[in-house]
């Protein structure tokens, strides 16, 4: 962690904090001896947060058998440990949500918020958790930090949140890139400084990486990233990869089968728009789940092609407009099927690359925009003819990057292959002339990341979202070497 932006997040008077009766509610469970009328009194004393949380406990999210009337009643009803999760969980998002800032997507935060937590909830029922309101509230909060971090840091977190876009898997690589930090860090700093309990504060730590959990928070951790991927999933363009990454997980994480899970989803949706409305929070539009899975089963039933037929493909379909390569589109489902490939064959390499350009936001200040365009088609162009020739696929993989596929191929010679493909652009100047302009001779280098999937790393890469997060690692170790270099990642040698 960078101390100096550590402590200029964590001594910003503007942070989040919690309401008088959050921390007297914490300070009574706390004791060992309190009474439920004690409890039940403290919350009674604040009308809008009792109100609330009779009102989400009476709704159809809880199902109960007969109305509630009271805190008390809902203490004796749905347990201790529950009213106090809602009534902690509720006075925070009331103090955060009176907030209002133009400069911060509060309404994706609060969306993302509550379908994780809401999913968290669902997937925990699903399991046979006897900690549904603690995976509830892990999912609601898990990305405080982040509303902590745009606090302190202003312009500097809007840069990296920018970076992210709206790939939320994204945002720690980016936070630790430029940060140093992270929002998951900082979350679980600033719920240790409000003195929650480790149930509630540990799946701030652990939201992104549930499996890395101590085993004291392990079910809720797992719970609330099953959450995290459900919203994934319903803010996703491509849903099919995010379905098959769910189901994946629900597998591993909670012995669910695939008709759970799209059971489950249908009732993420409607939990969602429902404790939104009690809570009184505006989340915006929720998709329907049952058209998004059927678009996710629509796309994964498109991928199961022979893996050359989709990287011979050119068509409008298929192909970046801008670079005359294949588009992101045809990187994942050629990502998906030659993973499905290494699967089924352990022993059958798999490689993929991302190779960036070097200084591209430099070259775009000095030469602008129109030349960058240009520059990027044309080093398209090459890179085209240079995998061609080893029929590797090569893609768009988003603004300045480009993602190569290399069935059937161990890193040796992966590494050989990128290694050949920069030595190819970095040669000489590259002629650039836009239409109605000068010609100019613009010199680039490539940085790359390598990741091949074989009998030594299958036991980390299980996923072709894993394979990408290790290549966009090592493309990032290679420009912070100074770029024009390759990076590769491989399994540490046992010591």
């Amino acid at each position: 962690m960078n101390p100096e932006t550590l402590e200029k997040v964590l001594s910003c008077k503007s942070l989040p904090s919690l309401p008088a009766v959050a921390l007297r509610v914490i300070e009574l469970t706390q004791d060992n001896t309190v009474r439920t009328a004690e409890l039940a009194a403290t919350i009674t004393n604040d009308q809008g947060l009792s109100a609330k949380l009779l009102r989400t406990v009476n709704s159809s999210f809880y199902a109960l058998r007969k109305p509630c009337t009271s805190i008390q009643q809902a203490i004796v009803m749905l347990g201790f440990n529950a009213v106090k999760t809602l009534a902690l969980g509720f006075s925070l998002v009331s103090a955060i949500a009176e907030e209002r800032d133009s400069t911060f997507d509060y309404q994706a935060y609060w969306r993302r918020g509550m379908l994780s937590g809401v999913a968290a909830k669902v997937f925990a029922r699903a399991i046979g958790s006897r900690c549904e309101e603690e995976c509830f509230l892990g999912g609601l909060l898990q990305d405080i930090g982040m509303i902590a971090m745009h606090r302190a840091l202003g312009a500097e977190y809007a840069a990296v949140l920018a970076k992210a876009g709206a790939d939320h898997r994204q945002l720690i690589r980016h936070e630790l890139a430029d940060l140093e930090l992270s929002h998951a860090d900082i979350g679980s700093m600033l719920a240790t400084r409000w003195k929650l309990p480790p149930l509630l504060a540990l799946p701030i730590k652990y939201h992104e990486r549930p499996s890395a959990a101590p085993q004291e928070c392990l079910e809720v951790c797992k719970a609330v990233g099953l959450g995290n991927v459900a919203a994934d999933l319903l803010g996703s363009a491509e849903p099919g990869l995010v379905l098959k990454r769910l189901y994946t997980k629900a597998q591993e994480l909670g012995g669910l089968s695939n008709a759970d899970v799209d059971a489950a989803m249908k009732s993420v949706q409607m939990g969602v728009k429902e404790v939104a409305h009690l809570l009184n929070l505006d989340v915006g539009q929720i998709k329907d789940s049952a058209e998004v899975i059927e678009k996710a089963h629509s796309q994964l039933a498109a991928i199961q092609i022979p893996f050359a037929e989709d990287a011979s493909t050119d068509s409008n379909v298929s192909t970046d407009p801008e670079t005359g390569v294949a588009n992101r589109l045809t990187f994942n489902r050629n990502l998906v099927t030659g993973f499905a490939q290494s699967e089924s064959n352990p022993s059958e390499p798999f490689s993929i690359a991302i190779l960036n350009i070097d200084d591209v936001a430099e070259l775009r200040s000095v030469h602008g925009d129109s030349y960058v365009a240009t520059l990027l088609a044309n080093v398209g162009h090459m890179l085209k003819s240079h995998f061609d020739e080893s029929n590797f696929l090569v893609c768009r993989f988003d603004n300045d990057r480009f993602g190569v596929i290399m069935a059937r191929t161990d890193r040796a010679s992966a590494i050989k292959v990128i290694d050949g493909a920069r030595a190819r652009v970095g040669s000489a100047p590259i002629n650039c002339q836009p239409s109605g302009l000068v010609s100019a001779a613009l010199a680039v280098t490539l940085s790359a990341g390598v990741c091949t999937r074989d009998v030594t790393t299958q036991s980390r890469i299980n996923t072709p979202d894993d394979q990408i997060d290790l290549a966009a690692r090592a493309v990032d170790a290679a420009i912070r070497a100074g770029g024009g270099c390759s990076r590769v990642y491989a399994p540490r040698a046992a010591a």
